[in-house]
Parts: structure tokens; C-alpha cells; sequence
């Protein structure tokens, strides 16, 4: 059922997308001085939120319509499946309320959309560019 290629591309993918969080939020917006609960909470369970997330982006990376539209150019395949699962996590979060902003002006919606569709896609193209690389023969 689950090959190499796919436990490595899940594995990159999920990796890179918790490292580009970490810049982003940790670095760039300095969101984690804010947290009310301790830090190692916070960062075990964003990895395994993120091995959830790149689970579904390595999944979504198999939907036959992309597959079908993106036959010869995997990397687009890749960032558009990390695409559409990064657009509705961020509905999801906005709808529940998982956020480290306070305030939910449109310009904050907008840059968290944009944000989450540009991280899960650079997700997808990881799952990509493991599906390139890592070789396995059809055993079949």
C-alpha cells in the first residue's frame, strides 16, 4: 500500500513545511514569545500537526484530476496539491480559531491565506521532488 517513495516524500514534506513555520512565525513574526503554554508542548504537537499536514499534501499529491493536468510536470503537480491543502487548513484554522493573531483584520486573513497556500505548496513541490529522486521500481 505505502511505498518508500511515499514515506520519504511524507517525511521531506513534513519536515520542510515545519521548518518554513518556524522561520516564519518563530523568526520573521516572533509569535512564539507570545505562547501561554510551554514551548516543547507547543513545538510536539506542531510536529505532529505537520506530519498530519504532510501526510494530506502527499495524499492530495495523487489526486488523479492533477495527475491527469500536471502528467509531465511534477513541481506544479506538487505545489498546487500542497496548494489546495494549504488554503483549506487555512479556512479551517480561521473557522476554529487556531491563530496566534488576535485581531482578524482582512489584511491579517489575506496574509495568513496567502502564507499558508505558499508554505503547504513549497510541501508539495518537497513531495515532488521525492517522487523524482526517490527511485522504486514496480513491484506490482
Amino acid at each position: 500500500m505505502f511505498k518508500n517513495r511515499f514515506f520519504a516524500s511524507w517525511l521531506f514534506s513534513s519536515v520542510g513545511m515545519f521548518l518554513l513555520s518556524y522561520v516564519w512565525h518563530g523568526i520573521i513574526l516572533s509569535d512564539f514569545s507570545g505562547l501561554t503554554f510551554p514551548k516543547r508542548l507547543f513545538f510536539l504537537l506542531a510536529a505532529v500537526v505537520y506530519l498530519i499536514i504532510g501526510y494530506a499534501v502527499t495524499k492530495c499529491f495523487s489526486i488523479p484530476y492533477l495527475a491527469n493536468k500536471y502528467k509531465k510536470k511534477p513541481l506544479h503537480k506538487g505545489f498546487w496539491a500542497g496548494a489546495i491543502c494549504g488554503f483549506t487548513i487555512f479556512l479551517i484554522t480561521t473557522i476554529v480559531g487556531v491563530s496566534f493573531n488576535t485581531t482578524y483584520t482582512f489584511k491579517h486573513l489575506l496574509y495568513d491565506a496567502v502564507w499558508q497556500t505558499i508554505e503547504q505548496g513549497i510541501g508539495g513541490v518537497i513531495v515532488a521532488l521525492a517522487h523524482i529522486f526517490v527511485y522504486e521500481p514496480d513491484i506490482d
